[in-house]
């Protein structure tokens, strides 16, 4: 019983040292997006400058072929053929034109060869960025899945005391429910809403609800993110009915409808013969991937039910709810 708690207590703090690096994931992959963005952005304007800088050296070239095949008399021999003094004022006047004319074309052709130097300079300094933002994001990805790695094998050990350790994680859950309750003054019953934790292990849970999203325009993360290895069953954690769906954002997605509400989860990788029609709790709906607007496998979680509940608790984002999503962190720490 004791070893059993040791590798309990050692397989926790596994499991927050991945959600944290989780975390660090999403952070570097948010950074990732907005620079990427950004550089999309500066490439656009940097080639509608290019275009326009070609338009106007075009025109210049145009003037200056017309200069030369004119020659310097032509001017003078316009200015001589004035037929009075109000005439040959017209004509000087026409003239001064001209040149300012050709004057400023010159200058704004300088003055656009500055500026795509300096969006050029721009753009070389976002590329930078952003392979700085994506191997700090692959890093940390690495170092994430050394720990699930970490996890598995832990895992593995328990399997033989498999009775033993699930009566362990159920104190433990009826211990956090307490000690939760004591908190805040609610009372989670997560018989009644989550009965099992939609993802397999090995997997890393973190509280990211409400942080900033750029992909398809900026808004707030409506889920939790459930990190896992390629293919990892993702489960109905109640009983219901699954249907199927797809969506840019979140590739191949799966709803479960239940009682209380119901529950979304995407990226899959895969669908299950379970992800359509009726369920059961723990049915295999589907397989973690990282189809739709993603590239770290993991199931995006979230938790819409029926009546939106008073006082929930916040993220580290300071959300509860967006829209008709409510924060699942809570429900995700009793099962997962």
């Amino acid at each position: 019983l004791g070893e059993i708690r040791d590798q309990q207590a050692y397989l926790e703090r596994l499991s927050q040292q991945a959600g944290a690096l989780a975390a660090k994931v999403d952070e570097a992959e948010a950074r990732w997006e907005q620079i990427t963005e950004q550089l999309r952005t500066t490439r656009a304007e940097l080639d509608a400058a290019r275009q326009e800088y070609a338009r106007l050296r075009d025109e210049l070239d145009e003037r200056a072929r017309q200069a030369y095949m004119n020659g310097p008399g032509d001017q003078l021999e316009f200015l001589l053929g004035a037929t009075s003094l109000a005439d040959l004022s017209d004509r000087v006047a026409f003239v001064d034109a001209l040149t300012r004319t050709d004057a400023d074309l010159a200058n704004r052709v300088a003055n656009l060869r500055n500026e795509l130097a300096d969006r050029a300079a721009q753009e070389q300094r976002l590329q930078d960025r952003a392979a700085a933002a994506l191997r700090e994001k692959q890093a940390d990805y690495a170092a994430l899945e050394a720990k699930l790695a970490e996890q598995q094998r832990v895992l593995d050990d328990l399997a033989a005391k498999k009775a033993r350790a699930e009566e362990l994680v159920k104190d433990l859950r009826k211990q956090w429910r307490e000690e939760l309750a004591a908190l805040t003054g609610l009372h989670i019953d997560p018989n009644g809403i989550l009965q099992v934790c939609p993802v397999d292990q090995p997997r890393a849970v973190y509280d990211g609800f409400g942080a900033p999203r750029y992909a398809g325009g900026y808004h707030p993360h409506a889920g939790n993110d459930i990190i896992a290895p390629m293919g990892t069953p993702i489960r109905a954690p109640f009983p219901g009915t699954a249907r199927a769906s797809w969506n840019t954002l979140g590739g191949n997605a799966v709803y479960v409808y239940g009682a209380n509400g119901y529950v979304y989860n995407a990226h899959l990788s895969a669908y299950s013969d379970k992800s359509n029609g009726p369920v059961q709790t723990g049915d295999i709906i589907g397989y973690v991937g990282e189809t739709g607007d993603t590239d770290t496998p993991h199931d995006h979680f979230e938790w819409h039910p029926n009546v939106i509940p008073s006082n929930w608790p916040a993220s580290p984002y300071g959300y509860s709810v967006i829209g008709t999503a409510v924060n699942p962190w809570p429900l995700l720490q009793a099962v997962c």
